[in-house]
């Protein structure tokens, strides 16, 4: 897939859809993290089972990967999903650089060059 730069208009366009993406990633990760069907299916799995819990599990496993596909298909790169934080290639004065929003920001305000990370981000 070719790499896809974004304006800060066309970033700030994405950022509603973004929000319930990210939110669901979020919300997935917290619900796999704690899903104590886990151990169920592990059990179930020793014993060749499956059952309900193996389908929840799956269920979420699918919905996270399909959030994480439609975030690669916008070109978009996911650094830390649980604050929601995200880059979008950019170019700023014939420089690839990204812009950087992460969820609780109305709009995307903030870029870094490629090789610094939240640790360099400036004000557009």
């Amino acid at each position: 897939m070719p790499e896809k730069f974004y304006s800060v208009d066309e970033a700030n366009a994405l950022v509603p859809k973004l929000k319930s993406v990210l939110e669901r990633i979020r919300q997935t990760q917290e619900e796999l993290a704690k899903d104590k069907s886990v151990a169920a299916v592990r059990q179930k799995a020793a014993q060749n089972g499956g059952g309900l819990p193996s389908r929840h599990l799956s269920a979420l496993t699918k919905r996270l990967e399909g959030d994480l596909r439609q975030l690669e298909e916008w070109g978009i790169t996911l650094r830390d999903p649980s604050i929601g934080l995200i880059d979008f290639l950019h170019k700023r004065e014939g420089e690839t650089v990204f812009l950087c929003w992460k969820l609780g920001e109305a709009r995307v305000e903030w870029w870094h060059p490629l090789e610094t990370g939240i640790a360099g981000r400036q004000r557009l």
